[in-house]
């Protein structure tokens, strides 16, 4: 005879996990759907890398020049006044080996590629390669179709918002709440409206700027300059057995910046650049870093030119481009 005893304690647990399941459910769905809400609505603002990876979609079979960097290439570098046609792969913190990923993940698509721009500013050499975890390993996947996990990737590595939930609540609160960003993309990529900072809230007055704290950062680390400069080695043997020209740039800086350098760190950086000019003869040295044509007027803070000052150094670009052929 059954023991009911025990059909009856089996029969409770049936319902309570039933019971539980169904809290799970309630509980869940919501959650699921504001977060679909959130990464809609993300997805929907008009950003710099959705923006590249619609150019690089459009064009990648006519796209003779690529730039790679950090920042300093991204604000300094204005397609618009470039007669190739290009593309800015470039972005905020963005160091060597996550420019090498793009530059070999895009090679197949960019089938007219002819010169690859490589940045080696003051500290290139000094602070770490992005890690695995980069946030924006999500954007490069969701809007490039480069992988730069350094692992496969899943269904949820296409997903924006939770690669930096601080970051994208901002922006979703300034686009749809606070009547849009002061942004204006062109179809490059680049903002044509990126004054706002130090320089612009002092009025571009030079007196005021040189009194002002300058934020330097960098630290000498013989490990990492040993590490760095070996990995940019690889780069370059990669771009000569592609038969890629290579242009090597150091974008302008403010001379408040420049007096402040680390004579340590600009001597070590500027002695393995000689040895790249002895071991590679055709690569072109594009270096502003002195270039006083370059005025308050055309920076947005120390290191980072502002849309004036982009326009004056894509077009000095323009002309060496122009030369290599």
């Amino acid at each position: 005879m059954p023991d009911q005893k025990k059909n009856l304690s089996i029969s409770s647990f049936k319902k309570d996990i039933l019971h539980f399941t169904k809290i799970c459910i309630l509980f869940f769905i919501p959650v699921i759907l504001v977060y679909a809400v959130l990464e809609y609505s993300v997805q929907k603002i008009p950003t710099t890398y959705k923006t590249v990876g619609k150019y690089l979609d459009n064009n990648a079979p006519d796209i003779e020049v690529a730039f790679f960097g950090s920042s300093q290439i991204k604000n300094s570098v204005n397609p618009a006044f470039i007669d190739k046609n290009s593309i800015n792969l470039s972005s905020t913190s963005q160091h060597h080996n996550t420019d090498f990923k793009l530059l070999k993940q895009t090679r197949d698509r960019l089938s007219n590629l002819k010169v690859v721009i490589l940045e080696i500013s003051y500290g290139h050499f000094e602070f770490p390669h992005n890690t695995k975890y980069f946030w924006k390993n999500n954007l490069f996947l969701k809007y490039y179709d480069v992988n730069t996990f350094e692992r496969t990737t899943y269904f949820k590595d296409r997903l924006i918002f939770l690669s930096r939930p601080g970051y994208f609540s901002k922006l979703l609160i300034d686009h749809y709440f606070k009547g849009g960003t002061s942004q204006v993309i062109n179809e490059y990529g680049f903002d044509e409206n990126n004054f706002k900072g130090k320089f612009k809230r002092l009025k571009y007055n030079d007196s005021l700027l040189l009194k002002s704290k300058v934020v330097m950062g960098w630290r000498v680390n013989e490990n990492r300059f040993y590490h760095n400069v070996d990995y940019f080695y690889k780069m370059l043997e990669y771009c000569k057995k592609e038969g890629f020209k290579v242009v090597i740039c150091s974008t302008p800086i403010f001379k408040s910046y420049r007096d402040q350098r680390n004579p340590i760190i600009v001597n070590r950086r500027d002695s393995i650049i000689n040895v790249f000019k002895k071991e590679y003869p055709d690569i072109v040295f594009f270096n502003l870093e002195n270039d006083t044509s370059f005025t308050a007027k055309h920076y947005k803070n120390e290191n980072h030119l502002n849309p004036d000052g982009a326009k004056l150094f894509s077009k000095k670009l323009n002309k060496i481009l122009n030369d290599l052929d």
